[in-house]
């Protein structure tokens, strides 16, 4: 018992000690799983900084990138603004400003009647099936000692039920022939009525699609007929017929959106005058600055100002521009010389500051003849000098609008 107790004490031991050591394995294993996960973290940690801070400095580098390129877009539009205002004269001249009246005789154009919808049939129905119709078969009589071992009885039997079983089918057969046909006419019924549709819908269609014809034929012979007058009353003098022309001639003369100006005109037939009041924009409707640029610091985008010398000057030469590209697009749209002569006042219409009502400011008095115009050579001229070659009158301050002071160049 002693040895027993022994062994068994012994046994325990090794057990308790597998125990503790197993126990102490798990135990170094967890804390290393978690130191493990700790390091993944830190690093995962790491990772997502490195991440965010690549990914604020790449934000940044990306506003800085637009911001300029939002600088380099506004002074692009800037530069092409004051590119247009320079060049209010020098567009004009490459452009015959004559208008061919003929070349705007109306066609008749109409377009085709497309209404598929309508002008194509609607699809007939189809026939429907008809059931098989069935077939008698009288059973076959007997032969031989067949007929006469009661044979004749039991033929005779299955000829009745042979007989009874066809009438059954045929009954059977005439019902669904009698749907059948009740069906095919219901479809070619509802067929009829759609195509009764579709010929009135077709019809008034139609009726629409005339009259819109007639309505365009009309208009358009309108417009030619009103054409013919022009054209004749431009060669005959009519100062309404040479007004109509002018407007047209004027209202293709395209300015700068930043530049837009207005025409007031009438002819006086007898003296083969024209007088026009031509309206320019504010000094203040021109853009004032000279360039833009980027501030990282304040992250802002500022603009540089004009010099007030270079936006009155700017201004200055745009006025005189206006007037003579008018002078030049007249006279050079009327070849039969029906204008003689011109007289033509620019200005602004403001709001005087003394009395606060609407007031219009005289800028450019101008008049000359034809003869005297057409020497010009207009692509090596300055605006002002031109003018001043014309006897005009001319603001001596048009930005700070300072009306002409004298009226040497219009006539009373």
């Amino acid at each position: 018992m002693q040895h027993q107790n022994r062994l068994r004490e012994q046994r325990e031991r090794q057990q308790a000690r597998a125990h503790a050591q197993a126990t102490a394995r798990a135990v170094r294993l967890s804390e290393k799983a978690r130191r493990d996960w700790e390091r993944a973290c830190a690093s995962a940690d790491r990772a997502a900084n490195q991440a965010s801070a690549a990914a604020v400095k790449e934000r940044a580098r990306l506003h800085v990138e637009a911001q300029l390129a939002e600088v380099e877009a506004r002074d692009a539009t800037l530069a092409e603004k004051y590119g247009a205002i320079d060049g209010i004269l020098a567009a004009t001249l490459d452009v015959d400003d004559y208008v061919d009246l003929n070349a705007l005789r109306q066609k008749i154009e109409h377009p085709a009647f497309d209404r598929p919808d309508l002008t194509t049939p609607t699809t007939p129905p189809l026939p429907l099936p008809l059931p098989p119709e069935p077939v008698y078969v009288e059973p076959a009589a007997p032969e031989g000692l067949g007929s006469l071992l009661g044979g004749r009885k039991r033929h005779v039997a299955a000829v009745e039920q042979a007989q009874a079983m066809y009438w059954q089918q045929r009954h059977e057969w005439e019902q669904a022939v009698a749907q059948r046909n009740y069906a095919q006419e219901a479809n070619e019924r509802a067929h009829g009525a759609a195509e009764a549709n579709r010929l009135r819908a077709l019809s008034v269609a139609q009726s629409e699609y005339e009259a819109e014809c007639a309505e365009r034929r009309k208009q358009v012979m309108q417009a030619n007929v009103q054409l013919e007058r022009l054209i004749v009353g431009l060669q005959e003098g009519e100062p309404n017929a040479l007004e109509e022309y002018v407007s047209i001639v004027l209202g293709n003369s395209v300015y700068p959106e930043c530049f837009e100006v207005q025409y007031d005109f009438s002819f006086h037939g007898q003296d083969r005058e024209l007088e026009l009041t031509v309206s320019v924009p504010l000094p203040s409707d021109l853009p004032t600055e000279k360039s833009f640029k980027y501030t990282k610091a304040s992250d802002t985008i500022t603009s540089t100002p004009l010099p007030l010398k270079a936006r009155k000057d700017r201004y200055a030469t745009a006025v005189a521009e206006v007037a003579v590209r008018t002078a030049h697009e007249i006279f050079e749209a009327d070849r039969d010389g029906v204008v003689n002569t011109l007289s033509m006042t620019v200005g602004v219409d403001t709001a005087d500051p003394a009395t606060g009502h609407p007031t219009r400011i005289t800028l450019v008095e101008l008049a000359t003849d034809r003869t005297a115009f057409e020497r010009l050579n207009l692509s090596g001229v300055q605006a002002a000098a031109t003018l001043e070659h014309l006897s005009a009158g001319v603001s001596k301050n048009p930005h700070d609008l300072v009306p002409v002071g004298n009226t040497r160049g219009v006539r009373g």
